[in-house]
């Protein structure tokens, strides 16, 4: 991935996950009828939760020197990905006093679901490109096929 468009997709994510936090904020709060007023020390924590989130995904950045990674260093990459985006998430929720024992299942369960929406959003888009790329490929051949048979 480019830096580029890496800074790019982390400003969606970044937008993204800003907004899941403050809708699952908000649905918790519909579940258990908690207080709905909020400090604004806690407003301001969602963006820092959500940017300490994003910026794990430079990991997936390369040089321009090599073009494609093996399966193995992307599993790499991905499970480093992961382990990274997880404990700086954890890490600011601890450090913040929004993660206790009553909560851990739940927002560890939005974590997998948020992590694992961008993960397949992000190998769905990447398919899409490979298959436009390769639908060009094909039709650069077939032109230079026919040309070269007549």
């Amino acid at each position: 991935m480019r830096i580029k468009y890496a800074l790019k997709f982390m400003f969606v994510l970044f937008c993204v996950v800003t907004t899941v936090q403050v809708m699952f904020i908000g649905v918790l709060n519909l579940i258990f009828g908690a207080d709905s007023t909020m400090p604004i020390q806690d407003i301001i924590r969602f963006p820092i939760v959500s940017l300490a989130s994003v910026l794990p995904t430079l990991i997936f950045v390369q040089g321009k020197s090599k073009i494609t990674l093996t399966r193995v260093e992307t599993i790499i990459r991905s499970a480093l990905h992961l382990i990274l985006t997880a404990g700086a998430v954890f890490g600011l929720l601890i450090y913040f006093r929004w993660l206790d024992a009553t909560n851990a299942a739940y927002i560890i369960a939005f974590f997998l679901v948020v992590y694992i929406t961008a993960y397949a959003f992000q190998e769905l888009r990447d398919r899409k490109l490979a298959k436009q790329l390769n639908e060009r490929i094909n039709a650069f051949h077939n032109a230079e096929n026919e040309t070269h048979c007549d």
